[in-house]
């Protein structure tokens, strides 16, 4: 679901992306397992977005625990795309 969303928001443009900047975050429902996706988009200088799709599942048999999926990129107001490196999403899990 994560780099479903992910794979979307890469297609939209850069002002529909920076009007994201404050979108709630989803509930959502794998099997009995409940969980949440949220879309982050910060501002990184004028021409430059980081945008981060985050999703927790709680673990089955410990709901205090949660499995984390992410995915992100950085979208250039000229439409280029530039992908996240690993060190980058320690701040979102």
């Amino acid at each position: 679901m994560v780099t479903d969303r992910g794979r979307r928001l890469r297609t939209f443009a850069f002002d529909q992306l920076a009007e994201m900047e404050s979108e709630p975050t989803d509930a959502v429902t794998v099997g009995s397992r409940k969980g949440t996706i949220s879309i982050i988009v910060e501002r990184a200088g004028a021409e430059h977005l980081k945008v981060v799709v985050q999703g927790f599942l709680d673990f089955r048999w410990l709901p205090a625990l949660k499995s984390v999926a992410l995915d992100g990129f950085h979208k250039h107001r000229d439409g280029a795309i530039t992908e996240m490196t690993d060190a980058e999403f320690w701040e979102y899990d």
